[in-house]
């Protein structure tokens, strides 16, 4: 569920007018963000796209801090399951 809502969220920065430099990659783009005590936080520093994608990432962060590891899954045949 993390890596879908993630995915998702990228595909909503791909189609932002801000982020349309990235070349349908926003995974390389570069932000700014700190973390303090368990909390992520994205700069406000960043510019609009930089910001989008950094919420992304800090959400999906947040999400499989809270998911538990199942051991069982680590050679999950990702071309069966995950499309």
């Amino acid at each position: 569920r993390c890596c879908q809502v993630h995915d998702n969220c990228y595909t909503q920065a791909m189609k932002m007018e801000s982020c349309r430099f990235l070349l349908d990659n926003p995974y390389t783009k570069h932000y700014r963000f700190s973390c303090s005590d368990g909390q992520i936080t994205c700069s406000s520093k960043n510019k609009e796209c930089a910001m989008f994608i950094c919420n992304c990432d800090r959400a999906a962060a947040m999400c499989f801090s809270k998911a538990p590891y199942n051991p069982a899954y680590k050679e999950l045949d990702t071309d069966k399951y995950c499309k």
